[in-house]
């Protein structure tokens, strides 16, 4: 007997957050957007990451390869909401400059926590629950990423419906288009 992914139980990959629906997180997106002046499909994040700094007081700081190795196991990015920073490794930041689509979703994430307002909230509760993904802290930033990244109105108003279109367009990586077109096409958007 086939299960479907959504009677299974979710592997919680974050923290629990306050839940938010994908419409919630698309609606921040697009108003980020709009604040930081982004309105066509290309930008570039390392003007993004000095603008934040400048003008909006979202620190970033590069940290050696090694030191993030062992400061959080392996990781690519990370970011610290209660002090607005948001940490890459030297490889993240130098594959950032040179265009990278996976660097770039990263930074996005990581911005994404930020704008979303992630803090891991520590408390005890009655009775073991499972974890929701809309509760998930990394399933938001990848979501507000994918919005921010691709997002919706601009996938319509071009008729863009393909892995490769989403690509060449946004200059996303593969995976990162074909989960996009995965998600609009099941909801019917595309």
């Amino acid at each position: 007997m086939q299960t479907s992914h959504y009677s299974e139980k979710y592997q919680l990959r974050g923290y629990l957050v306050q839940p938010k629906k994908v419409v919630e997180i698309r609606e921040v997106a697009v108003h980020a957007r709009n604040v930081l002046g982004i309105s066509g499909a290309s930008f570039s994040p390392l003007r993004l990451l000095d603008e934040l700094s400048v003008n909006f007081a979202v620190e970033y700081e590069i940290v050696e390869d090694d030191d993030f190795e062992l400061w959080l196991g392996g990781v690519e990015a990370s970011c610290n909401p209660a002090t607005r920073t948001i940490y890459l490794t030297l490889d993240t930041y130098q594959k950032l400059g040179r265009g990278d689509p996976r660097a770039k979703f990263t930074v996005i994430h990581e911005l994404g926590h930020l704008i979303l307002g992630h803090n891991q909230m520590l408390h005890r509760e009655r009775g073991a629950r499972e974890a929701k993904r809309y509760e998930d802290s990394e399933w938001q930033a990848d979501q507000f990423a994918a919005e921010f990244l691709m997002p919706l109105e601009i996938i319509k108003s071009n008729n863009i419906n393909t892995v490769v279109g989403i690509q060449q367009v946004f200059g996303v990586s593969k995976p990162a288009a074909e989960r996009r077109v995965k998600q609009l096409s099941a909801k019917d958007l595309i």
